[in-house]
């Protein structure tokens, strides 16, 4: 054991020379990286830190007081931690670990803040070097990541007054041709125009869309990719307000599953509940006497994108305050590419309804007689005695569905000669009295 004793101040000495080695050599590849990187982002963009150190065998690096900039954005981020560094720019860039605490993001339209971003195995994309006066691009379509978790972000957009805030984000297998995954808490937005509107979500999670595929397509094209593999959504506690309640939805979720050329869909919203705009801007549902809608609804539909086509099948509304409706119906002249212009361009090809009625009816017909100054009771029998004379079968079962509306369920079919746009439904069934209308709308009202 004596003989010992002698090494060990040897030993030791061999440990700190080579601990010292090893960090000059890892402090060396850090020098040598950061250089790399400050090559490739190009002439207009810049990093710079306060302090910057490397961890074990130079696989990755800690670093203080980061900025980095370019013409389009800056991001700070207080505290910088890269680990598991491996890869070149021919197989891809990757980092094991990429933690940033107190991020700051912000570009000439908004500014992004965030506690902590937590990547992990992240890849890259093999984009060449800047050349000229052009940036790096980020290529966000191009990048792999496994897990990406982001917490307490605020996204401000002074243009159009909107603040979000999101309380946890997780963003799992995100990369060209994966099925991702996003499981958010506590989204809150609101938008600080007159009046105030105010959007929250406490839960979200979806499984199945291919985010950087979407992403890609958007860049390329302006347009989301129609994806052909299942995807799930799944939302909790949905509400909107602004000076009064709008809509509460306590649960949403939804099933898509897509060919190339087709998209079948269930959707179902549980314990929706929708409040009317206000006395200072009366809605529907004031003018026939509710200051709510409260009810379920589910919907399945199959999508022909080639065709511009959608049929519902079927579509279902249930409210214990006004009644249950179960209507199928098939529509035309769909743009998937920009759903905004709906209203615009669908057309009703046919449709099919039952109106199950609880207090609908009795509202609807004091709503009319209101709106036309007259007492309701005297209204609603001129009303009957002019549907029970009339010439047309649809509008005697009409007049035989207002007389007890909880005994005849309401059955309204319609099989346009030509498909009717949605924009002007309202107005020709508003018309429906008229054979001349009616005929073309292939109009027919039963009461079984």
């Amino acid at each position: 054991m004596k003989k010992l004793y002698p090494a060990i101040p040897l030993l030791i000495l061999v440990l700190l020379v080579g601990s010292w080695g090893v960090h000059h050599f890892a402090q060396r590849r850090l020098e040598a990286g950061i250089a790399d990187f400050r090559a490739s982002i190009g002439p207009d963009a810049t990093f710079s830190y306060a302090t910057a150190r490397p961890r074990t065998l130079a696989r990755g690096a800690h670093f203080t007081a980061v900025t980095y900039h370019n013409p389009a954005m800056t991001l700070i981020a207080a505290d910088v931690r890269l680990g598991g560094l491996t890869g070149n720019n021919v197989q891809g860039e990757k980092i094991g670990s990429l933690v940033l605490r107190n991020v700051k993001v912000m570009t000439t339209s908004n500014t992004i803040s965030l506690d902590q971003v937590e990547l992990g195995n992240l890849v890259l994309p093999n984009t060449a070097r800047a050349a000229g006066d052009m940036a790096r691009p980020l290529g966000f379509d191009s990048l792999v990541l496994d897990k990406g978790t982001f917490t307490n972000m605020h996204l401000a957009i002074p243009a159009s007054q909107t603040d979000v805030t999101i309380g946890r984000m997780t963003v799992s297998q995100y990369g060209m041709g994966r099925a991702s995954h996003l499981d958010l808490d506590r989204l809150a937005t609101q938008i600080n125009l007159t009046p105030t509107r105010r959007i929250s979500v406490d839960h979200i999670v979806v499984d199945g869309p291919d985010f950087a595929s979407e992403v890609a397509s958007l860049i390329q094209s302006g347009h989301l990719v129609h994806e052909r593999h299942p995807q799930t959504m799944d939302l909790k506690k949905v509400e909107i307000d602004s000076t009064h309640p709008m809509l509460q939805i306590d649960h949403v979720t939804t099933s898509r599953f897509s060919t190339e050329t087709e998209d079948k869909m269930d959707t179902k919203l549980d314990h929706l509940t929708l409040w009317s705009t206000g006395t200072d801007n009366p809605s529907i549902l004031n003018a026939f006497g509710y200051d709510h809608f409260s009810g379920n609804i589910h919907a399945n539909s199959t999508s022909d994108r080639s065709a511009g086509r959608v049929h519902l099948e079927p579509l279902t509304i249930e409210s214990p305050d006004m009644g249950n409706l179960t209507m199928v119906s098939e529509l035309d002249q769909i743009p998937f590419d920009d759903m905004a212009i709906i209203p615009e361009t669908a057309r009703i090809v046919s449709a099919a309804m039952t109106w199950d009625d609880l207090s609908l009816a009795n509202h609807v017909v004091a709503g009319l007689a209101k709106s036309r100054d007259m007492d309701v009771d005297t209204y609603r029998q001129n009303l009957l005695t002019t549907l029970s004379t009339s010439d047309d079968a649809s509008m005697r079962a009409m007049g035989r569905f207002l007389q007890s509306p909880q005994d005849h369920p309401l059955q309204i079919a319609l099989r346009p000669m030509k498909p009717v746009n949605l924009m002007m439904l309202g107005v020709a069934l508003s018309m429906a009295g008229d054979p001349s209308v009616a005929a073309p709308l292939g109009l027919t009202i039963s009461t079984p």
